[in-house]
């Protein structure tokens, strides 16, 4: 689906998790890792069977608590919990205290840069948009660690606004979240576009506001015909749409 016209966008917002940034390492190698720092020897193989039910575990929480991501506390005790039940069938029975201790630090590792990386079509993308004077921002439903993470990936000079949900205590998708990054860049909302990878986050946050939703696959998980607003499957394609050129 074409950008009726693309000339007249002006602004563009960016999710970071899973648009601009992916897990340098797995989240199975990560655990593994932490673990065996921590004298907890497990197979990599075994934290990947774990993780259908992580993922489950992630929904159910998310489901039942859509503010997790608008308070800083609620998000690292969300993620701490998510870690307890994923390695909780490789701690010895009743040691809480032992479960916690790998969880949390976990944790903690991933709100560090170093856990973190850009696609490879990130850096394209925003020097592209950025040498021809694009407005560019993040709307992002994060903790405060975030904001270091952008700036030790150098990615934080691009950027005229970052918006993280744990900061503003508002999380996607709500109208609130993205009125205010509209007023912090003083944009038009129908001359600012948002693409991230979650429809009804992020698609559906930015369509309440007015603005250009786009819908970010890099798995290929959709199909475009099933999907009422424009979908790419790498930022190159984003670019497309705004009929930017690239090298």
């Amino acid at each position: 689906m074409p950008l009726e016209q693309p000339q007249s966008i002006r602004t563009v917002f960016f999710d970071a998790g899973f648009t601009l940034l992916r897990p340098a390492r797995s989240t199975p190698e990560i655990c593994q890792h932490v673990c065996q720092q921590l004298g907890l020897h497990i197979h990599l193989d075994e934290v990947k069977a774990r993780m259908g039910e992580a993922e489950d575990y992630f929904l159910r929480q998310a489901r039942q608590n859509r503010h997790i991501w608008a308070n800083e506390q609620a998000i690292a005790e969300f993620w701490v919990g998510y870690y307890m039940n994923l390695l909780r069938p490789f701690v010895e029975e009743h040691d809480e205290p032992r479960l916690y201790q790998l969880a949390a630090t976990i944790t903690e590792e991933f709100e560090r840069h170093t856990a973190w990386a850009t696609y490879e079509d990130v850096l394209p993308t925003l020097e592209a948009l950025h040498s021809r004077g694009y407005t560019l921002g993040v709307i992002s439903d994060w903790g405060i660690s975030l904001a270091p993470i952008l700036r030790n990936l150098h990615l934080t000079h691009y950027f005229d606004s970052v918006l993280i949900s744990a900061v503003t205590r508002q999380a996607k998708p709500s109208p609130a979240l993205y009125e205010q990054a509209l007023q912090r860049t003083n944009a038009v909302a129908d001359y600012t576009l948002h693409i991230g990878d979650s429809y009804i986050h992020d698609v559906l946050g930015a369509r309440a506001v007015g603005m250009v939703p786009v819908l970010l696959d890099r798995a290929h998980r959709f199909n475009e015909r099933d999907i009422d607003c424009p979908l790419v499957h790498s930022l190159y394609e984003l670019l497309d749409l705004l009929e930017v050129p690239y090298s």
